[in-house]
């Protein structure tokens, strides 16, 4: 291949950029699509609306009226503690001498209150449970104002608070309490067992991040290598190929197409991502001004009602996670996709110029298919299975390498040494396929007939004299 062969890619790739914007059918869709996400955020938002409303006045505000509590238990319930710990609580009329529990039910089951009854059992058996266990039973009215969330927040509530009860109680720490009812768990294990890790979290997060990216990977190889192939095709059946080797290289052809295929996918990319920041703009906006005035109490109370999330440092540090890893992580996913990328792509120059109709071209991009979808399948049985040698046989085997190893890298499975492996493959196969189409490609341009195999381009690359 000379340096020569690539002269005039320049002129192809804006020719294919151009073309790719006058197709009708790619801009409306292109313009569809820009449409959707500007618009998919705000009208959710708005239509949305009354929704988030009632929840977040739900958490924002308690409609209870009337707390009825019957204790079977020695363990006192001070209802005054209890509003003062959980403020959303201080307006509710407690009843704490209650004795007749049918009379109350019944008065909630006539008509819809806004009361709460709660009987507090002794210790007692609980169905599937071995330890005799305390129980708390809370009811509403059928049609009750009271939401299923409010109940919710009330249930835990009462539980922390008659959980804190017992140890005042009975004087003992929470650790004391905890320490007491700690089971003991026996395991036996091989030798071998002990050194494999067992991690069922961390591989679920594997498996599920490798399939995600999967999916974007091969949708990204599928749609730009069959644009390209199909570009080459029509083009050849219209002439147009002919016109621009009057003034450029046969090789430099399939270079101009690909980049303006990246160029293309670039900037449709980027139109997205731009459509999608200013839907989220406009929905922020929307939704703050339509609730700002609830979300402002919701928050207020919410806040008046515990302590707020508390994150633990030990908790965050035990995640092990890499600031350089995930960055680098970034930057090796968008340099192992470019060079997938280029790799299909060059594939799929070879496969389009050498059909001379559609019919033919289905035929032969199958490999193209395949070869992803086979790819695709053993990162994401590696990553099922967890198994070292059917993992590092994936990482090896570049066509399920690029699903696998940006991830696994990523998440620390994967080393350094394998995403250099993954790259140094890519690079030898891309520079052989270019090597390749340097000798074919001037005749498979040419060509107009029935579908060249490989049969065919390997003895019309023998027959080439060139430079290889």
């Amino acid at each position: 291949m000379k340096k020569s062969d690539l002269t005039g890619w320049q002129k192809v790739c804006a020719f294919t950029i151009a073309q790719n914007y006058k197709s009708k059918g790619t801009v409306i869709g292109l313009v569809l699509i820009c449409t959707f996400i500007l618009l998919a955020g705000p009208l959710l938002s708005l239509a949305g609306g009354s929704k988030i409303e009632e929840v977040v006045e739900d958490l924002g505000s308690c409609k209870i009226e009337n707390f009825y509590v019957l204790n079977d238990t020695d363990i006192p319930f001070d209802e005054k503690k209890f509003a003062e710990e959980n403020m959303q609580y201080e307006k509710v009329n407690f009843v704490t001498s209650v004795t007749d529990e049918e009379s109350i039910l019944g008065k909630m089951e006539n008509g819809a209150t806004k009361d709460i009854f709660m009987h507090i059992h002794g210790k007692q058996k609980i169905e599937g449970e071995d330890k005799e266990k305390y129980r708390i039973a809370l009811f509403r009215s059928k049609d009750s104002e009271i939401s299923s969330m409010e109940m919710e927040s009330l249930s835990d509530a009462v539980k922390k608070f008659f959980f804190e009860s017992r140890l005042d109680k009975n004087g003992m720490t929470e650790d004391q309490i905890s320490l007491m009812d700690s089971d003991i768990y026996t395991q036996t294990l091989d030798a071998a067992d002990i050194s494999e890790d067992k991690d069922e979290d961390f591989d679920a997060v594997s498996m599920t991040a490798v399939i995600f990216y999967s999916m974007i990977v091969m949708m990204i190889v599928l749609v730009s290598s069959q644009k390209i192939a199909v570009s080459l095709v029509t083009e050849k059946s219209s002439k147009v190929i002919e016109t621009l080797l009057l003034t450029v290289r046969p090789l430099a052809i399939i270079t101009g197409k690909i980049v303006g295929t990246m160029v293309v996918l670039i900037v449709n990319a980027a139109l997205m991502l731009f459509c999608g920041i200013i839907s989220g703009v406009i929905t922020t906006v929307i939704t703050a001004r339509k609730f700002s005035s609830v979300v402002a109490e919701g928050l207020v109370n919410i806040q008046n009602a515990g302590d707020g999330i508390e994150i633990d440092p030990e908790t965050v540090s035990s995640m092990d996670i890499d600031p350089f890893r995930i960055i680098a992580g970034i930057v090796i996913i968008i340099i192992t996709t470019v060079l997938a990328f280029v790799f299909y792509s060059i594939i799929s120059g070879i496969t389009g110029a050498s059909c001379s109709s559609m019919d033919d071209l289905s035929n032969a991009s199958s490999f193209i298919a395949l070869s992803s979808v086979a790819g695709v399948y053993l990162a994401m049985g590696a990553a099922i299975a967890n198994n070292p040698v059917l993992t590092e046989v994936s990482y090896l085997f570049p066509f399920s390498g690029i699903y696998m190893v940006p991830v696994h890298f990523m998440l620390g499975k994967a080393g350094f040494s394998d995403v250099l492996i993954l790259w140094a493959e890519l690079i030898l196969l891309t520079v052989f396929l270019f090597r390749f189409a340097a000798k074919v490609y001037h005749v498979l341009v040419y060509h107009n007939g029935e579908r060249l195999k490989l049969k065919n381009l390997l003895e019309i690359s023998k027959s080439q004299k060139g430079t290889v």
